[in-house]
């Protein structure tokens, strides 16, 4: 299984990263038998019971969770990915044409009916400018194959794929921030002493701190 580049996520990474419950991130790439039909297919192969996706697979996961939280039903996403990826290729909930279309992409190509009942729960202004957009402006994209490679997900921390397997970073120091996090607890809660321990500024150890603690909240 190769991984290099591509960034690895258990599920519980996944979830706790994308602000959505474990058990959808199992269902969606594991599904439950005779209950619910997995909605995307992970890049890695499952080894020994346990399952990991790619850092394309944790930004499709955000957002068709996003897009469930407005209100569009499994089956309508599962089309609309289909019909997307029919265009774009895979990974089309990656694409940078998600952000340059909008919410016009999501029901591009669908019959009338499904693409008013999914007009109706991405056209809700409020949700769809205050946690889509937002989140597809910190993506940064390939310009060759206009696919995610970058997320700026918090000040100064990135989840980059060629970097430390995809796990949060300080993106000026490239010290992951579970490290940073957890030796600022160790050392009680002194930023000064943890930055001279790592020969970085202190401003670089509350980022990842804040970044944590966020997630855990």
């Amino acid at each position: 299984m190769e991984v290099l580049g591509k960034g690895v996520y258990s599920l519980t990474e996944a979830a706790r990263l994308t602000g959505l419950k474990t058990r959808r991130a199992r269902d969606w790439f594991v599904g439950r038998p005779t209950i619910i039909k997995r909605v995307f297919d992970s890049d890695y192969p499952a080894m020994g019971g346990e399952h990991a996706i790619s850092f394309l697979d944790l930004v499709e996961l955000f957002i068709g969770g996003q897009l469930r939280e407005m209100g569009v039903s499994l089956p309508h996403i599962r089309k609309a990915y289909s019909h997307l990826e029919s265009q774009f290729g895979s990974h089309p909930f990656c694409t940078r044409e998600i952000l340059v279309g909008g919410k016009e992409i999501f029901y591009r190509g669908l019959e009338d009916v499904e693409a008013k009942r999914i007009i109706k729960a991405v056209t809700d202004e409020a949700y769809f400018e205050s946690i889509i957009l937002p989140f597809l402006r910190n993506i940064d994209y390939d310009a060759a194959t206009k696919l995610a490679v970058r997320w700026h997900i918090a000040p100064d921390v990135v989840v980059d794929p060629r970097r430390r397997f995809g796990k949060p970073i300080v993106e000026q120091i490239g010290i992951a921030t579970s490290v940073l996090w957890a030796s600022y607890y160790a050392n009680g809660e002194n930023e000064e002493v943890v930055a001279d321990w790592f020969g970085i500024e202190p401003k670089h150890v509350m980022a990842a701190v804040t970044f944590e603690d966020g997630l855990a909240a």
